[in-house]
């Protein structure tokens, strides 16, 4: 796409009020500089937090392979006034379809040209899904109830009846849905599809705080391994849930630097799929991190281009150095390995892999703010229903409830 082709855009979407937003699709419009409607972006999210954008070209009408099946006025799709395209579905919305062999279409009016025409309302956009047996699965639709309204131009008393009368909708979208996923589930006893593992051209879901914070020292734990190799390979390195521009990292290791031109088989693509691989990897109990990076793997967590050549940096890497742990360590570090996932490895302690590099490479402070972390990762599904911030609730009442009893 190039910015200059499309100098004007039409976006539809819902705001977000009292700091809520779900939008299962957002349409963006994209006008050539003869304002005529040349293609649509389609922003579509899912239950899980994804994204995924679909590019789309305007076609000349639904083809008669599909007309029967999503039912389409081809007359009026072809009118002027008409945006009309089929796309592949390639992302998981939900759970009662597959994520592949499925089509959709789409048939919308064109926005911009209606207002300037005086149409009050503008809006008409239908998006069918049609089955690999040529049925329509699922009609969605969305249309103008009513003339616009310019917020900028209500009165106080306006403003407010508006917020009143539609801010509602954004909130109870989402329990909807579910509401209306489970009334299906038990009444029709569908088939539930469970999420894939996501495609390359899919959003992962935002990391949550403490996703952040272990993504934080897991760059760091994979730079500490890809420095103290002796082999040279260059590693490509995609976080998940971060913004774009903190999300990939070139590594490489020392020998590695030294070579202008390194080999296309010297470079291992390393890529978390979903946020949740950070915290998972710190809750994994295992003395060597190669065999926590096979299961997170296995469970769709995390891809690896050259798994050979990243199990050859984790081995040459790992406890390389002896780290020394005093009585309380000790203890903390037994009691976090007790609420750990998974089996004990043969000659194992109470260290991770991950444990380890903390230990030996961070600061005094850095150590405490990984206990601190870690331990409301493990406690959190114990007492707290799985919240980090109920959590933490709960830690400031106690505190508060002891300072009262002391005073």
């Amino acid at each position: 796409l190039q910015d200059e082709d499309y100098p004007y855009v039409y976006l539809l979407t819902s705001p977000k009020v009292w700091g809520h937003i779900f939008n299962p699709v957002s349409f963006w419009y994209l006008y050539s500089t003869k304002k005529q409607l040349v293609a649509t972006i389609l922003e579509v999210n899912n239950n899980f937090g994804e994204r995924r954008m679909y590019l789309l070209r305007s076609l000349p009408g639904i083809s008669d392979d599909y007309s029967s099946a999503d039912h389409v006025d081809l007359n009026r799709s072809r009118s002027p006034h008409r945006f009309t395209s089929r796309w592949p579905k390639d992302f998981h919305v939900s759970p009662f379809n597959p994520r592949e062999g499925m089509v959709y279409t789409l048939d919308t009016a064109d926005p911009l040209l209606l207002c300037a025409q005086g149409c009050e309302q503008p809006i008409d956009s239908r998006i069918v899904l049609i089955s690999s047996h040529g049925q329509a699965q699922l009609v969605a639709s969305i249309r103008s109830a009513g003339p616009a309204v310019r917020p900028a131009a209500l009165s106080t008393y306006g403003k407010y009846k508006l917020i009143l009368s539609w801010g509602w909708v954004g909130i109870i979208t989402e329990p909807r849905i579910f509401f209306q996923a489970a009334r299906l589930h038990l009444q029709h006893r569908l088939k539930v599809w469970y999420i894939p593992e996501p495609l390359e051209k899919t959003i992962c879901r935002r990391a949550s705080a403490i996703e952040r914070y272990f993504g934080t020292v897991f760059r760091g734990y994979l730079r500490d391994l890809v420095e103290n190799s002796a082999s040279s390979v260059t590693v490509r390195y995609h976080a998940a849930g971060l913004s774009r521009d903190q999300s990939v990292e070139t590594m490489q290791t020392p020998s590695a630097r030294r070579i202008s031109d390194e080999p296309a088989d010297k470079m291992v693509e390393i890529r978390v799929l979903r946020p949740d691989f950070y915290t998972s990897f710190v809750q994994s109990r295992g003395l060597h991190a190669e065999a926590v990076v096979s299961a997170l793997a296995d469970n769709s967590l995390l891809r690896v281009s050259r798994m050979d050549l990243f199990y050859g940096i984790i081995s040459a890497g790992e406890f390389t150095r002896k780290v020394q742990l005093f009585l309380p360590d000790r203890v903390l570090y037994q009691v976090i390995d007790w609420f750990r996932k998974g089996r004990h490895a043969a000659n194992a302690g109470p260290l991770s892999a991950m444990d380890h590099y903390v230990l030996a490479c961070c600061r005094r402070d850095e150590q405490r703010e990984y206990r601190k972390h870690l331990l409301q990762l493990l406690l959190s599904p114990y007492v707290a229903f799985g919240s980090i911030g109920f959590l933490q609730a709960e830690v400031f009442v106690a505190q508060l409830t002891l300072l009262w009893a002391l005073l």
